[in-house]
């Protein structure tokens, strides 16, 4: 079910919106239903999503923020018993309070995660998620009261309860409410869209944007969620003190108690409202990176899908002024290349022949330089690379030899195809048009000394 490049690079998006989703539940009527003598929950429903799309670490990580946010719950004064044994300031057992708030929704989501993964592997992989999801309440409820009983016998509470759970009224409705929810995530991560949105977030991540743009965007990101939580907090504040007003206006005089529960209200008011911008705010960096991809993708060469010549350029320049030159020994490269004697094949085997052999070599292009650089056709058979990870003189003379390899796996009739290229260093005080250049001086020289060959800049020859 996973795509497990993309999830690795753009899974943090969808981790972040599993927290905010789990934080705004845990603070509305979506999933906190209160029934004498307990709470009953919802909330365990983004801790098995996160088991679902993302893996066992990343669902005990969601249960970690589903038992604190029950643990602040149970750390007011109108709470019931039953709830406040959740509370370490409250139940007078402030490591056991821990451990059944946040351990048990650990163990829940680590479980879980590793039920889904098993269920994955299946014949039947949607049965077993169904299964799984089916069996996650009463998994949920029978660590919270076996730990109850273990930790707090005084509150009477044990594992056989789990069957009174089961007898409840709420039960199916529940367990068919988190079923549909769980296929339905299952289905929209599966999806081709979400596949598509996420490689296109990946790229633009990991591949396109250079590091001093990817840091100037998280400065923006972190400095808009600050905006945020500010206007958050005083929006909190505001009705606090409107609220402590209207109280007083009426003559009612508040005890000490009920003036920290107000508060206590407050501070859930303005966790809900900050998980909600969170979800605003993902969403946003989402279409927008989307939208940038889109934008960028209708810029590709055409036949071999990698950057045209001004994309190129107007990238790499971006790209040189983000790298850093901190080892004198590794440094970037920019990479120039010709297929040899390509006018002969066009004229022998015609054009589609010629963009069979363009095509082919653009994938054992990416298949070397894909996540160490920017690819580019500049027209003909002429293609660049600009290389930012840094790199020793034997390592790119290890990266062209395994270039030339692949390289040569690309046949016309019984002949292998070659090419010449020139490989300069990227030095910071050059601009990507020099190095260009430079690049193309070296090309000539491997041409003129009898082509399938590399030839290296100066900076490579000590």
């Amino acid at each position: 079910m996973r795509k497990e490049a993309e999830m690795t690079k753009s899974g943090g998006y969808l981790f972040w919106g599993l927290v905010a989703i789990e934080l705004f539940m845990s603070f509305s009527f979506l999933g906190y239903v209160h029934i004498e003598p307990i709470s009953i929950t919802l909330v365990y429903i983004p801790v098995l999503v996160a088991g679902c799309v993302l893996g066992a670490k990343e669902a005990a990580a969601v249960g970690a923020v589903f038992g604190l946010a029950s643990m602040w719950k149970a750390s007011a004064f109108y709470v019931s018993a039953g709830d406040a044994i959740f509370s370490p300031t409250m139940s007078g057992k402030p490591l056991e309070s821990a451990i059944l708030s946040v351990g048990t929704r650990m163990l829940f989501g680590f479980i879980a995660g590793l039920l889904y993964r098993a269920a994955e592997k299946g014949r039947h992989p949607l049965a077993g998620v169904i299964a799984v999801s089916t069996f996650g309440r009463t998994l949920h409820t029978f660590l919270v009261y076996a730990c109850m009983e273990l930790l707090f016998p005084e509150a009477g509470f044990g594992v056989s309860n789990t069957l009174d759970n089961l007898r409840r009224w709420d039960f199916l409705p529940a367990v068919l409410i988190t079923d549909a929810i769980i296929v339905l995530s299952y289905l929209f991560c599966s999806s081709d869209f979400l596949q598509r949105l996420l490689r296109n977030v990946s790229l633009m991540d990991h591949e396109i944007t250079g590091e001093k743009h990817r840091r100037r965007s998280s400065m923006i990101v972190i400095a808009l969620f600050g905006l945020v939580l500010i206007a958050s907090i005083n929006v909190a504040l505001y009705f606090t003190d409107r609220i402590g007003m209207v109280i007083s206006r009426h003559g009612v005089e508040l005890s000490e108690k009920a003036s920290y529960d107000v508060l206590h209200l407050q501070i859930q008011f303005l966790l809900g409202m900050i998980s909600l911008a969170i979800l605003v705010i993902i969403a946003i960096i989402l279409y927008q990176k989307n939208s940038s991809y889109l934008y960028y993708q209708a810029r590709l060469d055409g036949l071999t899908e990698l950057m045209g010549r001004n994309q190129f350029f107007q990238t790499g320049e971006r790209l040189l002024n983000s790298m850093t030159w901190e080892d004198p020994e590794k440094t970037g490269c920019f990479i120039i290349l010709d297929v040899d004697y390509f006018k002969g094949i066009n004229d022998n085997y015609g054009h589609p022949e010629g963009d069979r052999i363009l095509k082919e070599v653009s994938e054992r292009l990416r298949a070397v330089f894909e996540g160490k650089g920017i690819l580019g056709r500049l027209g003909g058979d002429e293609f660049v690379v600009l290389l930012h990870d840094p790199m020793t003189k034997e390592e790119v003379e290890k990266l062209m030899n395994s270039l030339k390899a692949r390289l040569s796996e690309i046949r016309v009739q019984e002949e292998c195809i070659t090419c010449s290229i020139g490989v300069i260093p990227a030095e910071p005080e050059y601009s990507i048009d020099e190095l260009y250049r430079n690049a193309d001086r070296l090309l000539y020289e491997a041409k003129k000394k009898g082509r399938d060959r590399f030839v290296l800049g100066y900076r490579f020859h000590g």
